[in-house]
C-alpha cells in the first residue's frame, strides 16, 4: 500500500485523528480499505464522539467512506446517533472530503474529568464487538 486515507473527526472540545495505508483504487482489494478505514472510524467515533468527518486521500475511496457516512450508508446510526451523542440534535453529522491534508486540524485531545464516588449503580458502555459481556 503506498496511499494513505486521513481522516480527522471534529468534536467541541477538540480533533480525533487517524490514518490508514490503502490498497490503490484499482486494485481489486481496495474494498477492504473501504471496509477497514468505515470500521476504524467507527471505532473512534464511539470512542471520543464527533460531529463532522474529514477526509483526504485517494478519491474513489474517499467518495466509498463517505457514502458510508451518509444517510443510507453502512454507518448510518452512527450519522443519526452521533447529533444526539454531542448534545446537538438540530445539527446533522456532516462528512467532508478535503484536497489536501493541511486541510485536516490537527489532533487535540483535552482530559475528561469522571467521577471517583463508585458506590450506586453504573452503566457499562462496552466498544468492543465481543459476545461476551461482564458488568459488575
Amino acid at each position: 500500500c503506498t496511499e494513505k486515507l486521513e481522516w480527522a473527526l471534529i468534536r467541541a472540545d477538540g480533533c480525533a485523528r487517524g490514518s490508514l495505508p490503502v490498497f490503490d483504487p484499482k486494485h481489486k482489494e481496495s474494498k477492504a480499505s473501504v471496509y477497514l478505514a468505515g470500521v476504524l472510524i467507527q471505532e473512534l467515533l464511539w470512542q471520543r464522539s464527533g460531529s463532522e468527518l474529514l477526509l483526504c486521500g485517494p478519491a474513489k475511496i474517499c467518495k466509498a467512506v463517505k457514502d458510508a457516512y451518509s444517510i443510507g450508508g453502512a454507518y448510518e446510526f452512527e450519522v443519526k446517533s452521533m447529533p444526539h451523542v454531542c448534545g446537538h440534535p438540530e445539527k446533522p453529522f456532516v462528512t467532508r472530503i478535503v484536497d489536501k491534508i493541511e486541510d485536516l486540524p490537527a489532533a487535540k485531545d483535552t482530559p475528561q474529568v469522571c467521577g471517583k464516588d463508585a458506590s450506586g449503580c453504573r452503566l457499562a458502555f462496552d466498544l468492543g464487538k465481543s459476545d461476551i459481556k461482564t458488568v459488575a
